[in-house]
């Protein structure tokens, strides 16, 4: 990766153009699309990552699109109280059902990444997998996978 990418931020247009969605109709719900690991060879989508806030709850939009996400390749919540430094709990999402509010989310404890060095372990280890396998061809794993 250069440089340039390896310093990029969050876009000051895109934060503005998500912000002024907001004011549009209000039944036009939307949820942000955070973080995709994303794989060359083969190519696909390793995995769909959501950072929250220690605390933070799954919202409604979040569920419907998570639910989308996992018929694809799998979702994890990825939280922490201090993005520059960790410590990182992982969580694997397995579903939920968006209509109670607030959501019913179930969700399985991965791992603990202390650091960033931690976190980049276990994503090694996540991308190994799809590559061993060769993507996830449909086929998932569970939480009762080895």
């Amino acid at each position: 990766m250069d440089e340039g990418k390896r310093n990029l931020r969050g876009s000051e247009k895109r934060d503005t153009f998500k912000r002024r969605h907001k004011d549009l109709d209000g039944s036009f719900y939307a949820t942000d699309a955070d973080f995709c690991l994303v794989s060359k060879y083969p190519p696909g989508t390793v995995a769909y990552l959501d950072y929250k806030d220690l605390g933070d709850n799954v919202t409604f939009t979040e569920v419907i699109q998570y639910n989308e996400w996992m018929t694809h390749a799998p979702v994890y919540i990825v939280e922490g109280g201090d993005p520059d430094n960790g410590p990182f709990v992982i969580k694997r999402y397995l579903g939920g059902d968006w209509k109670p509010d607030p959501p019913d989310v179930d969700l399985e404890f991965v791992t603990q990444g202390e650091n960033w060095y931690g976190l980049g372990i276990w994503e090694a280890g996540l991308r190994q997998e799809y590559g061993r396998r060769k993507g996830w061809g449909g086929k998932l794993r569970t939480s009762n996978d080895d």
